[in-house]
């Protein structure tokens, strides 16, 4: 019985989820994952839609279809504008250092203001 519990797991979708969740922060801002990890961003942020960027190492490679990411011109992906309730996600297949931002898709009076909603973290892919 324990073996068969066992082989369930490891066929079992690894998934991550980060909670957007406004000025009160972003959760876990940091990511130490395996090759084959969905990594799910969750805008539970009222005030605006938020979307996600990777300034240095960007991504080329991903597993399965992406959620509200696009491809851009340069061949790598950049999410699309995420609603509040929506998600945007991407399997991480190659390993390495992913920088990304998340940012609002538009900016708001009070960012204007010079109180920007700016949060950075990164997601490690180590081979297992």
């Amino acid at each position: 019985k324990m073996h068969h519990a066992k082989e369930k797991t490891r066929k079992k979708l690894k998934t991550q989820i980060v909670r957007i969740q406004g000025n009160a922060g972003v959760s876990p801002l940091n990511l130490f994952i395996t090759p084959g990890t969905v990594v799910v961003w969750l805008n539970d942020y009222r005030i605006s839609p938020v979307e996600v960027k990777f300034p240095d190492k960007k991504v080329t490679m991903a597993c399965q279809s992406p959620v509200n990411f696009s491809i851009s011109k340069d061949g790598t992906y950049v999410s699309n504008s995420i609603p509040y309730g929506g998600v945007a996600s991407l399997c991480f297949i190659e390993p390495g250092t992913f920088k990304y931002v998340i940012e609002r898709a538009r900016p708001q009076m009070d960012e204007i203001k010079g109180n920007p909603f700016r949060f950075e973290g990164q997601i490690v892919v180590k081979k297992q």
